[in-house]
């Protein structure tokens, strides 16, 4: 992540809108840089995402303020415990600027980098969890696009808390929303092909990740989007539970389905996906 300057001047100890006392940086990303806040009126812990200057004040300064916006009206359209909840919006230092719900702990991404090594039974709670927020997020009509490590957050109890609804779409009256945005690894061919998308772009995106914790690699990364397209066509991929002694083989079939390159051929939506993976969720063999 590079290192750029949120603001004219470090927001650290300044009040925004009266109200929010800004603590410390906590991330920074390409986008926005995000930091740890006082709600003083509501004395409780925020975090708030500041767009970067260059950002806010470049030729395409419209397309991200509409992302940002993207980003707050998404989340706060699903009521989850498993999704990071957007409280407010508005400019600092004519910035825009969101607050959210703060989240004490760290995203899995982080974990992985740091080889921790997820059992059977953490590695099914996260992935049962991420799906349980999916499918309220599908239920509100919204699809998120962009699953994957860094944007699933653990907390302080290790609990899965969804974030970064900023690629998000809103699906039509046919169930199907604008291509765009994605993660090479965790993206569908129908993103890449830029096709329009419905939620079981991500259905794969989360199938692509539970294959990566019970193997151990994705094999679907690459340096470039033609790579990784002939790397999903291509995929040699090993039994999860060869990997694993106590997981029970019937739940390679439920994450092939899902990993299918064709989405006719992956199930229909995530509520079907944590349907058949729900046997395997509660507790794992051993």
């Amino acid at each position: 992540m590079s290192e750029v300057a949120a603001t004219s001047q470090e927001p650290q100890g300044r009040m925004i809108e009266g109200r929010y006392r800004v603590i410390r940086k906590i991330a920074e990303g390409g986008m926005a840089t995000v930091y740890e806040a006082e709600d003083t009126r509501l004395e409780r812990r925020v975090a708030i995402k500041i767009m970067h200057m260059q950002l806010a004040q470049g030729a395409h300064r419209e397309q991200f303020v509409e992302r940002f916006h993207r980003e707050a009206k998404s989340a706060a359209a699903i009521a989850n415990p498993h999704i990071v909840q957007v409280y407010d919006t508005g400019e600092f230092d004519g910035l825009d600027f969101l607050v959210m719900e703060y989240v004490h702990g760290v995203n899995l991404r982080y974990e992985m980098n740091q080889q921790v090594t997820f059992s059977v039974r953490e590695t099914l709670r996260i992935v049962g969890e991420t799906l349980d927020g999916l499918a309220s997020a599908h239920r509100a009509g919204v699809v998120h696009r962009d699953i994957k490590p860094e944007n699933i957050l653990l907390n302080d109890r290790g609990h899965v808390q969804i974030t970064d609804f900023g690629l998000a779409t809103l699906a039509d009256a046919s169930g199907y929303g604008a291509a765009g945005g994605g993660t090479i690894g965790y993206m569908p061919l129908e993103q890449m092909r830029q096709e329009n998308l419905d939620v079981r772009c991500d259905e794969w995106a989360l199938a692509s990740l539970t294959y990566e914790m019970l193997a151990g690699e994705n094999p679907f990364l690459a340096p470039d989007l033609v790579r990784a397209e002939a790397a999903i066509e291509d995929a040699e991929l090993v039994l999860p539970s060869l990997c694993w002694e106590e997981l029970d083989p019937a739940v390679d079939d439920v994450i092939f389905c899902a990993l299918d390159p064709d989405r006719e051929e992956r199930y229909d939506n995530v509520a079907e996906f944590a349907e058949e993976m729900e046997p395997f969720l509660g507790d794992p063999k051993g």
